[in-house]
């Protein structure tokens, strides 16, 4: 290394960087002087001072970027403290290379198979972050590193020596610092949640693909069917005010209005409405026969003497006509069928057939006769055939193969007294009153009692339906109380 002095207020100007190529260290002159260093593909310089016998002054430094810079320009820089030595001993050390400027450091890969060094597929752009939740899918694609100018840190001590002549003996600890920021450029796609994306995607195709029809932990569940009925077939029968015949044969008599059992078990449901009509003198008639439970997918056909429904909506709505609802029921309106009452002969017959699919051959079979006639009023006859079913009851009895216990006030005192209670297996939208206040229940008369009133009542008012009141001072205050006057 040479210093060439040329003034005592003057500049070295003729030194060279420490090392080659880029070399580094250098110094300047005794007094405000100021050094020029420039290597190939590379800087170094500082602006020197002395100290001591020569004086304090801070030099002027000039920094060029050598020719293997990508984002450099000069810089000017100027030094801000002094060095150590006799003449200034190098106060920092600068490497060589870049000057300030930016470049893009791309991570290896950017997503879906481009060159190491694309960022142009990353989502987002520069002071783009990957974080939060979208951090499990997303990675950073690279960054933007920024290098400044340099900074003073402290004080440097420099690695020179006294000779003739300084020659550089080992790289300074300068007391001068660059910084370099790194900023995040963009997110991009992991690999790995490129076969999740696509996966999420088909989801809803191997929903229908796979889904089963009915179980599992996506299916609905499955319904348990019934078991088919075993037990004998035979015929329960409703008609009149009104008059039932049971599936074990026996007869008995009803005159109360409200809603009844006719069929109670865990799979069939049948409920009828009774309620008087104007030539019965009070007693009741069959007024709408209603069916539901399970064997019907818990849905409900409800049929008047004028209307059918299924789940509230009409249907049977012309003469003749069918309905089915599919593995559920048939039906059909036409004017064929049996006569399930005296003295109905001649007239025009509508009539409701329905068949009930419950796992037998048979299926559970229901007639209902419409009456219309103005001058009765409207009721139904109806005719139920099926098998029995383990612990039924109702008015139509329980099917056991006794008839004994098909008793009217035996059969009351198994299902109520005061019809089908209401909640889930009541089948119509609101209950009719059972009693009267203050009037016994005619159905609490016993049957020869009963019997007896009927022949009684009819005589002494010369109807063909005895009057209710009658037959209730007749059951409940004594024959003479009925029949006096």
């Amino acid at each position: 290394m040479r210093l060439h002095y040329f003034r005592p207020t003057g500049t070295y100007d003729g030194f060279t960087g420490g090392s080659y190529s880029g070399g580094v260290a250098g110094m300047g002159g005794p007094v405000g002087g100021s050094a020029l260093v420039g290597g190939a593909g590379g800087l170094a310089m500082m602006g020197g001072a002395t100290r001591g016998n020569v004086g304090a002054v801070s030099g002027h430094v000039v920094m060029h970027g050598g020719s293997g810079g990508c984002y450099g320009s000069p810089v000017h820089l100027t030094s801000r403290l002094m060095g150590s030595g006799v003449y200034g001993s190098g106060s920092s050390y600068m490497d060589g290379g870049l000057g300030g400027g930016v470049a893009v450091e791309a991570n290896p890969g950017c997503g879906l198979g481009t060159a190491t060094a694309d960022t142009s597929c990353c989502v987002g752009g520069p002071e783009t972050q990957c974080g939060g939740i979208g951090s499990a899918c997303l990675e950073s694609a690279g960054n933007m590193v920024t290098t400044t100018l340099w900074s003073h840190v402290g004080r440097g001590r420099g690695g020179y020596s006294m000779l003739p002549s300084y020659h550089y003996v080992g790289e300074g600890a300068g007391s001068y610092s660059k910084d370099v920021i790194v900023t995040p450029y963009g997110c991009r796609v992991k690999p790995c949640c490129i076969f999740l994306i696509t996966l999420l995607a088909l989801l809803p195709l191997l929903y229908c693909l796979l889904k089963p029809k009915c179980g599992g932990p996506i299916g609905p569940a499955c319904e348990t069917p019934s078991p088919a009925p075993v037990g004998p077939f035979a015929e329960c029968t409703i008609w009149g005010d009104p008059h039932i015949r049971t599936f074990d044969g026996r007869r008995s008599d009803y005159y109360s209005a409200g809603e009844y059992w006719i069929v109670k078990s865990p799979q069939l449901w049948i409920q009828a409405r009774y309620l008087p009509t104007k030539m019965t003198n009070g007693l009741a008639v069959a007024k709408i026969l209603a069916v539901g439970g399970p064997v019907l997918k818990n849905g409900t056909l409800r049929i008047s003497p004028t209307v059918t429904t299924w789940n509230g909506a009409p249907v049977l709505t012309a003469f003749p006509s069918s309905y089915s609802v599919p593995n559920v029921l048939d039906m059909k309106y036409d004017s064929t069928g049996v006569l399930l009452q005296k003295g109905r002969s001649g007239r025009p017959k509508h009539v409701v057939h329905t068949k009930v699919f419950d796992g037998s051959q048979e299926g559970i079979m229901i007639q209902v006769n419409r009456w219309t006639e103005a001058a009765e009023g409207e009721y139904i006859n109806a005719k139920i055939s099926m098998q029995a079913i383990p612990g039924m009851d109702g008015h139509c009895g329980n099917f056991n193969g006794i008839s004994s216990d098909d008793d009217r006030l035996l059969v009351r005192q198994r299902v109520g007294k005061t019809g089908v209670e209401q909640g889930p297996m009541f089948l119509f939208d609101v209950k009719t009153p059972v009693t009267t206040a203050n009037r016994p229940d005619i159905n609490d008369c016993p049957p020869p009692t009963l019997e007896a009133a009927k022949t009684d009542c009819k005589a002494k008012y010369g109807s063909f339906i005895p009057p209710m009141f009658c037959l209730q001072d007749y059951c409940f205050a004594g024959q003479a109380i009925a029949l006096q006057g």
